[in-house]
């Protein structure tokens, strides 16, 4: 009950600051998902990257899944964290996961899934962990659990290397 009250202020929240992005590139090859039209997060350096479609949590899905490849399959599912039911949508080393908010689908997780993918953080599975640290610090600083406006970046580290990456909602802690 708690958790969902924290959830909802934090929507709250996002209602009331509005859209933008801080994500900026001069590489022309990088094609950014219109954030006037679609961006519903201030996720910073927190974003993912994919076929040079750049986007992140809260992104409208619709516009995000039309700007990449076609994906490979779709899971539906009753969502734990949101109300109704999650989409994942699986692509070729990551999956995307959205629910509607507010009426409109919201990118609501990004999970990378094997060592085919590289993040734009420079992170990939199987990846030592002194190399990750190295490649970005302030993950490691923040236990592995680093909170960029309304983005989280979760990476597991076991036996010694990079386990798991998943980008999520930022979720005030108690």
């Amino acid at each position: 009950m708690k958790r969902t009250a924290i959830l909802m202020l934090a929507l709250l929240l996002l209602a009331a600051i509005g859209c933008g992005s801080n994500v900026q590139t001069d590489d022309p090859n990088v094609v950014f998902v219109d954030p006037n039209a679609v961006h519903g997060g201030e996720y910073g350096a927190l974003y993912f990257e994919s076929n040079g479609v750049q986007f992140g949590i809260y992104d409208e899905t619709e516009a995000v899944l039309t700007a990449l490849p076609a994906y490979r399959s779709t899971f539906t599912g009753k969502s734990c964290a949101f109300e109704g039911e999650d989409v994942s949508y699986f692509y070729a080393g990551f999956a995307i996961t959205s629910n509607v908010i507010d009426g409109v689908g919201r990118i609501t997780g990004i999970t990378v899934s094997d060592d085919t993918v590289k993040t734009p953080q420079g992170l990939y599975i199987g990846m030592p962990e002194e190399d990750a640290a190295a490649a970005f610090p302030a993950l490691r600083d923040a236990d592995w659990n680093l909170v960029d406006g309304t983005a989280m970046l979760t990476v597991v580290i076991a036996d010694g290397a990079v386990k798991e990456i998943v980008y999520s909602p930022a979720i005030a802690e108690d």
